[in-house]
């Protein structure tokens, strides 16, 4: 009688516990994204177009608003080149939402708001709003990479 109360009272422990080791692996997971986000971040903002490409997958998506989609790393690295060449980021990231798919895909849902300056005129930093999705993919070293990131101008919020 005593193992039988033993083994039900361990049982129960252990199933009274899986969704806490769950949320754990959950919240590892996002916060493994949520750096991949601040990576891009820094990386836009500084004008780095090496640690961009580095975080997409090397068949990764970049979708601009009236462009044609950048596929691959070269596409990629041609793409953000020329927006450097255009114009200057000072944004800041917000988390809308972390969605994860699957146990190697997850949805990244953002909205980023700051300053945009065109280069090479007298034109002061003008204020800027975007709304962006990244789908992300894990990769064999825990890492997540952006398989697609797709995003859209915001009005500015007064």
């Amino acid at each position: 009688m005593l193992n039988t109360r033993r083994i039900t009272a361990s049982v129960l422990l252990s199933l009274a516990l899986i969704p806490t080791f769950s949320n754990a692996s959950a919240s590892s997971v996002e916060n493994t994204i949520l750096q991949t986000l601040s990576r891009y971040e820094s990386a836009l903002n500084a004008g780095d177009i090496a640690t961009i490409v580095d975080l997409y997958m090397p068949d990764g998506v970049q979708m601009a608003p009236d462009a044609p989609a950048a596929v691959g790393a070269p596409a990629v690295r041609a793409a953000y080149n020329g927006t450097f060449k255009a114009v200057a980021f000072n944004l800041d990231f917000e988390v809308d939402e972390v969605k994860v798919l699957s146990e190697n895909t997850a949805l990244l849902r953002t909205h980023s708001a700051g300053t945009v300056k065109v280069n090479g005129t007298d034109q002061p930093a003008a204020p800027a709003a975007f709304k962006e999705l990244f789908v992300l993919q894990k990769q064999a070293d825990g890492q997540w990479k952006f398989s697609h990131y797709g995003f859209s101008s915001s009005p500015l919020k007064p």
